[in-house]
C-alpha cells in the first residue's frame, strides 16, 4: 500500500524541475513511511511513497520492466500476484522480488493495459509506455484505491490525494460551487467532480491513457459489474446459494489476509465486520488482533457487542476509546479527507487507526461494502415499503402504518411526518428527474435543504435543488436500469455513487491518515460478480436485510449479533462541536469574519442555524439536520482555510 504522484508534459513547455516531485511526496507521506522514490524523463516525473507490506526487504518502486521500456508506480495490493508471477516466469520474464507491484509492468509487456482484468485486489497505478509516450492511469474496479488528476494547458497533474496536487504548485483551484450543491445533498460531491474546481476523481473500472504533447483524452471503462434483468437470476435452492455465497466469501478472506506483516480485523459488533472476524479467524494460522473503537456515551458504544464477538472467535481484542475530546483532532482529520462531512465519523476512524498502528498491526480486514451489495442499509428497506403502499388498494394504510413502524424503529421525532411529507411528490416525477429509478437515498437529501438557497446562494447564483440531479449523475446510472429488479437497481447506483464517493473514500482515509491498509473482502470482484447473480429475494426477505449473509452465518457466529439490527457507525455532533466544550476552532471558523472572508457562506444564515441548534428547542430530527448542515458548514470553512488560504504539504499543527 502506497501513495503515487506524477506530472507528464502535454505541450512544449518543459517539465519542473524534478525536485517537485518530493514535495508531492511530501504531502502524502503517511500513505508510504518506509520509503520515498522517483523516476523522471524528458515527458514525465512519477513519485511514491511505499508502506511496505509485501516483501518488504525489496519492493522498491518505480518498477520496470524486461527491458525497461515500461515504468510504473503503485498503490494496492495483488492478491492473485503469486499466480502471475508464476505464469509470467514459465513464459520467460524475469521478475525482480515477490513484491506485488513487480508483476505490473511485465504483465503490460504481455498483454498492454488490457492486463488489468487479470488483477484481482485493489490498486491505483501508473504505467508509462515509454517507447509509445503514453502514461496510463488505471483505478481499480469499484474504486477502493483513490486517484485524482488536473490538467493545465502544459501538464496533467496526478496524485493518490488531492494535496500532492496541490503541492505540485502548478494547479490552482478554489473551492467549487457545484460541489456544494452536491455536498449539502448528496453529502458527497457527485463524481468525477471533486470539492476542488479543476480536480477530478479517476473513475473506478476506468483507465485514462495521455500521450505525452498531446492533448487529454476521456477515461474508458475496463469493466463494468453486470446484474442480471428481472427472473434472470442464479437458480438454486437457498441454502446452495447460500454455501455458494460463504465459500467465495470465505476465500476472498483467505486470499486478502495475505501479507508479510501482521494482519488484523477491524470489528464493530456489527454484523458485516462481525462475520470478516468469523472467517478470518477460521482461514489465518494464528489469532489475529481485533481492533474497536468504544464511545463513553451508549447510544453510539458497540463495544460490547464487538467483546461478544471476540471471544467467541478467540481473538485478542484491543479498544480503542472515543471521547468528547476526539474532536480536537478534526481539522488534521479533514486534512486527510479532503471532504466534509455530515457525520464527523472521520474524527473517530482516525482515532482507530492511530490505535491500530500503535500496536504495530499495519494491515486490517473490515466489512467495508456489505450494505453496498447486500442492500443494507434502512433506505432500502423503506424504499421497498414505499413501493408496497404505491399500490392503489394500500395507499391509505401508508400513514397509520409507517407511523407504527417508525416508533418501532425508533426513529428521532418528527421523522416519519417530515418522510411522509417527501414521498408526497409523485414517484414517477423523482424517477424521470433521476434517469428511470427512485434514488433510495432522496429523502435524506431532501432533509439536508434547510435554508439552503440563502445560505449557498451569494452573489445571486443559482443553487441546484436538491429534487434536481446534478449534469453528471445520468453518466453514473448503469445501462438497462429499467430490466432490473428495483432492489438491484439501487444496489446498482450506489455501487456507481456513494460507495466509491464517500464510504471507499472515508475508509481509505482514515486508515491510510495513519499508515494503515485497509482491505475489504465484501468488495473482492469474484464476491461481486456471484452476489449481483444471486435473487433480490434473498438479498433481502420481508423486512430483514443481508438475509443471504446472515443465512451463511447461522452456527457460525453468535446468535445474538447474526440477528442483531444494523447499528450506524455515528459520532456526536452537538456534544462535541457545538457544546460548552466545543474546540476553539469552531467559533473561529464560524465566526462572521471567517464565513466574510470565505466568502462561501451567508453569514446570517450560518448563525441563525446554529443558534437554533444550541437553544436545542426542536424536535429530534430538525436537532440532527441542524448538526449535520453545521458539520457541513465547519468543514468546508476548515477546507477552506487548509487548502486554499493556508496551504501546507505538512498540513495543520498537530
Amino acid at each position: 500500500m502506497c501513495g503515487i504522484v506524477g506530472i507528464i508534459r502535454l505541450g512544449d513547455r518543459p517539465l519542473p524541475d524534478p525536485g517537485i516531485i518530493q514535495r508531492m511526496c511530501r504531502s502524502i507521506v503517511h500513505r508510504g513511511p518506509d520509503g520515498e522514490y522517483s523516476y523522471s524523463d524528458e515527458d514525465l516525473l512519477l513519485g511514491m511513497v511505499r508502506l511496505a507490506v509485501i516483501d518488504p526487504e525489496h519492493g522498491k518502486q518505480p518498477v520496470f520492466g524486461c527491458n525497461e521500456d515500461v515504468v510504473g508506480v503503485y498503490n494496492g495490493e495483488i492478491y492473485n500476484h503469486h499466480d502471475l508471477r508464476r505464469d509470467l516466469v514459465a513464459g520467460g520474464h524475469h521478475v525482480k522480488d515477490r513484491c506485488d507491484s513487480s508483476i505490473l509492468p511485465h504483465l503490460f509487456e504481455e498483454n498492454g493495459i488490457e492486463m488489468v482484468s487479470k488483477l484481482r485486489g485493489m490498486f491505483a497505478f501508473a504505467l508509462w509506455d515509454k517507447p509509445r509516450r503514453i502514461l496510463h492511469l488505471t483505478r481499480d474496479r469499484v474504486g477502493i484505491k483513490p486517484l485524482f488528476y488536473a490538467q493545465t494547458s502544459d501538464f496533467l497533474v496526478f496524485a493518490s490525494e488531492i494535496k500532492g496536487i496541490l503541492a505540485s504548485g502548478l494547479v490552482e483551484t478554489e473551492i467549487d460551487r457545484d460541489a456544494l450543491d452536491d455536498l449539502f445533498s448528496f453529502s458527497w460531491p457527485c463524481p468525477p467532480r471533486t470539492m476542488f474546481s479543476g480536480i477530478s476523481s479517476l473513475p473506478p473500472a476506468h483507465t485514462l491513457s495521455v500521450r505525452a504533447g498531446r492533448a487529454v483524452e476521456a477515461p474508458r471503462r475496463w469493466w463494468r459489474l453486470e446484474i442480471p434483468p428481472r427472473g434472470e437470476h442464479l437458480k438454486g435452492s437457498p441454502k446452495q446459494l447460500e454455501i455458494q455465497f460463504r465459500e467465495q466469501l470465505q476465500d476472498a478472506v483467505k486470499c486478502h489476509l495475505r501479507a508479510d506483516v501482521p494482519v488484523g480485523v477491524y470489528l464493530s459488533g456489527g454484523l458485516d465486520s462481525s462475520a470478516i472476524a468469523m472467517l478470518t479467524r477460521q482461514a489465518a494460522e494464528t489469532s489475529p488482533l481485533a481492533l474497536s473503537i468504544g464511545f463513553d456515551d451508549p447510544q453510539y458504544d458497540e463495544s460490547q457487542h464487538a467483546a461478544v464477538v471476540a471471544q467467541a472467535a478467540q481473538l485478542p481484542m484491543h479498544l480503542i476509546k472515543s471521547t468528547a475530546q476526539t474532536a480536537q483532532v478534526y481539522p488534521r482529520a479533514l486534512w486527510h479527507m479532503e471532504l466534509p462531512l455530515m457525520v464527523p465519523v472521520s474524527t473517530s476512524g482516525f482515532e482507530l487507526s492511530a490505535g491500530t498502528r500503535a500496536q504495530g498491526v499495519p494491515v486490517v480486514l473490515t466489512g467495508d461494502g456489505a450494505d453496498e451489495i447486500l442492500g443494507g442499509y434502512d433506505v432500502f428497506k423503506a424504499d421497498k415499503m414505499r413501493r408496497a403502499f404505491e399500490r392503489p388498494l394500500l395507499r391509505w394504510l401508508k400513514r397509520p402504518v409507517c407511523r407504527q413502524l417508525y416508533k418501532m424503529a425508533r426513529a428521532p421525532e418528527g421523522a416519519v411526518e417530515f418522510m411522509l411529507d417527501v414521498e408526497a411528490r409523485g414517484a414517477s416525477e423523482i424517477e424521470a428527474a433521476f434517469g428511470g429509478a427512485y434514488p433510495v437515498w432522496y429523502g435524506f437529501w431532501q432533509a439536508l435543504d434547510i435554508d439552503r438557497d440563502e445560505l449557498l446562494g451569494r452573489g445571486g447564483r443559482r443553487v441546484r435543488p436538491s429534487t434536481e440531479p446534478p449534469a453528471l449523475w445520468e453518466h453514473l446510472l448503469p445501462p438497462d436500469l429499467e430490466r432490473l429488479d428495483p432492489l438491484d437497481a439501487a444496489i446498482a447506483i450506489e455501487m456507481n455513487t456513494r460507495l466509491p464517493a464517500w464510504i471507499l473514500m472515508i475508509s481509505d482515509r482514515c486508515s491510510m491518515a495513519n499508515s494503515i491498509e485497509a482491505r475489504v473482502p465484501f468488495l473482492d470482484h469474484h464476491v461481486l460478480e456471484l452476489t449481483a447473480q444471486m435473487p433480490p429475494s434473498l438479498k433481502m426477505k420481508g423486512a430483514t436485510e443481508k438475509y443471504l449473509l446472515r443465512r451463511a452465518m447461522h452456527g457460525r457466529m453468535p446468535e445474538t449479533i447474526r440477528k442483531r439490527a444494523k447499528q450506524p457507525f455515528m459520532t456526536p455532533i452537538k456534544e462535541w462541536f457545538f457544546s460548552d466544550q466545543r474546540p476553539a476552532y469552531v467559533d473561529e471558523r464560524l465566526s462572521k469574519e471567517a464565513l466574510e472572508r470565505s466568502g462561501i457562506f451567508e453569514p446570517s444564515v450560518v448563525l441563525r442555524l446554529r443558534s437554533g441548534l444550541e437553544a436545542g428547542r426542536s424536535n429530534l430530527l430538525q436537532t440532527e439536520r441542524l448538526g449535520m448542515i453545521l458539520m457541513l458548514v465547519l468543514g468546508v470553512q476548515l477546507l477552506q482555510h487548509l487548502f486554499i488560504d493556508n496551504f501546507d504539504v505538512d498540513g495543520p499543527p498537530r
